[in-house]
This record gives structure tokens, C-alpha cells and sequence, in this order.
């Protein structure tokens, strides 16, 4: 019996670790999002309303996935 009850405290461990990593996935997709709409609302405010340029949407929904992009790559680099 002490095999199993071995066996089962690895079991839990491990859906602990488990556990873990699927709220970290969560939460890092999350602030991917936010990151990207508070990108997304700078772009725009910017084109549009400061320099009153006739941008349409998906130029500025590419521009905020570059800058996003490229500052996560920039971040990871250091």
C-alpha cells in the first residue's frame, strides 16, 4: 500500500502543476489581449483623431498586432 499512496501524491502533484499552467496560459492570454486593445486604442487615437488621418480598420488592427509583436520579441530578447 505505500506504493499506492506514493503513487497517488504524484498523481495530485501533478494535477496541481497542471492546474497551475493552464491559469497561467489563461492569464498571460489575457493580458496579451489588453496589451493589444490598449495598442489598438493609441493607434487609432493617434491616426485619427490627433492627425485626422482617413485610416480604415484594418490597417489599424495591423498596425497594433506589429507593435504588439514586435514588443513582446523585443521583451524576450532582453
Amino acid at each position: 500500500m505505500p506504493q499506492a499512496k506514493k503513487v497517488l501524491n504524484q498523481a495530485a502533484s501533478a494535477m496541481g502543476t497542471i492546474t497551475l499552467l493552464i491559469v497561467t496560459a489563461v492569464i498571460l492570454i489575457v493580458m496579451g489581449l489588453v496589451f493589444f486593445l490598449v495598442n489598438l486604442w493609441i493607434i487609432k487615437f493617434a491616426a485619427v483623431d490627433i492627425l485626422k488621418l482617413q485610416v480604415s480598420g484594418e490597417w489599424i488592427v495591423f498596425s497594433a498586432a506589429v507593435l504588439s509583436a514586435a514588443s513582446m520579441i523585443g521583451s524576450k530578447s532582453r
